[in-house]
């Protein structure tokens, strides 16, 4: 037993990059998780907010001046209502804040917020509490003067959110753990053989490529499928904008997967390493949180995802209903992650054979 236990302790020792991802991600993983979502955690969030005073008076003014000292450049002013409401709606803030005037006593203020982001919402009607209450003269009120005003479509927003940023990420592990079959094709000499075979490696990675992608569009089939009935009514258009968006993501993660393990010379540097990659991009894109909740700084980082890109996609196309440049923005980000990524894994087993 204790000769089976030392042999393996040698081999893992041998390999040095086996043991840095082994032993160095975790505390790595562990030091960005507390980074991300401490903030969220301390209920410090970093909440984008447009503002309107319909009321203009000296007081509203002095709430205005306030607000943007406590927020700073996360406050953005507009000059009407309707077009706050579509700034909440289409994701440019995360919140807003209503001052309407009043026929008698002080402007009335409200909150407006889209489904989903009670978070925000409420972080903001705690800040705002105590400047209303001072507009009315108050220093403890006896009841909440900020209102909450919800716009935007109905149905279960959390349902629809959690659809697709579950399903992206699972889409990327399932595709991590299947391309490290090219690993044992590799080292037991198959895909040599296929190459000589088939004329080159250009065509084995393109149908791992495909499979990949099939599994994941499979994947996020079922996740849908188990959401179907929580989703608003969806015309024919958005489930054929969401079906693009899948087959986007499974090429996506496939592309990455087939690069990662590409670059790795076994199982044990690839299972921790696309581990690490997959936890990461899942946690800055919004997989695990919306990225509401994270720090200015790491939603900002998160558009540097795949996983950001594909949950806005289909959060316009699924949730708004709206076909906008960020979908064709998060369409041309996966297409070009998955080209990118069956390239680079093209050029590794070329050089490595």
């Amino acid at each position: 037993m204790m000769a089976v236990a030392g042999a393996w302790a040698r081999s893992f020792w041998r390999d040095r990059a086996g043991v840095v991802l082994t032993l160095l991600l975790p505390p790595l993983v562990y030091l960005l998780f507390a980074a991300i979502f401490g903030a969220g955690a301390r209920g410090d969030i970093d909440t984008a907010v447009m503002l309107h005073d319909a009321a203009r008076t000296p007081a509203s003014a002095a709430m205005v001046q306030a607000l943007e000292g406590d927020l700073g450049g996360r406050l953005r002013t507009v000059q009407d209502a309707a077009e706050l409401e579509r700034g909440v709606l289409d994701g440019r803030a995360d919140a807003g804040v209503l001052i309407r005037p009043s026929a008698s006593g002080p402007p009335q203020v409200s909150v407006v917020s889209a489904a989903g982001r009670d978070v925000a919402a409420a972080a903001l009607q705690a800040r705002l509490e105590p400047m209303a209450a001072a507009l009315a003269g108050q220093t403890a009120p006896p009841a909440a003067r900020v209102a909450i005003r919800e716009v935007g479509p109905t149905g279960d927003v959390q349902a629809t959110y959690y659809a697709g940023a579950v399903s992206v990420m699972f889409v990327f592990f399932a595709a991590m753990h299947g391309a490290m079959g090219g690993l044992d094709e590799r080292h037991s000499g198959l895909q040599a053989r296929l190459a000589l075979a088939r004329g080159g490696l250009t065509p084995i990675l393109s149908g791992r490529a495909a499979w990949l992608t099939a599994v994941g569009v499979m994947q996020t089939g079922a996740v849908f499928a188990a959401a179907w009935t929580r989703l608003p009514a969806l015309a024919a258009w958005q489930i054929a904008g969401a079906a693009v968006t899948a087959v986007l993501i499974g090429f996506a993660a496939a592309g990455l997967a087939l690069a990662l393990t590409a670059a790795c010379r076994s199982r044990e540097q690839a299972q921790p390493l696309t581990t690490f990659v997959v936890l990461l991009l899942a946690a800055l894109g919004g997989s695990m949180a919306p990225r509401f909740l994270m720090p200015e700084a790491f939603r900002a980082l998160g558009w540097a995802t795949p996983h950001a890109w594909a949950i806005e996609a289909y959060q316009s196309l699924v949730w708004r209903g709206e076909f906008t440049p960020v979908v064709l923005g998060g369409w041309t980000v996966l297409a070009a992650l998955g080209a990118a990524g069956l390239g680079v894994a093209l050029m590794l087993e070329r050089r490595r054979g």
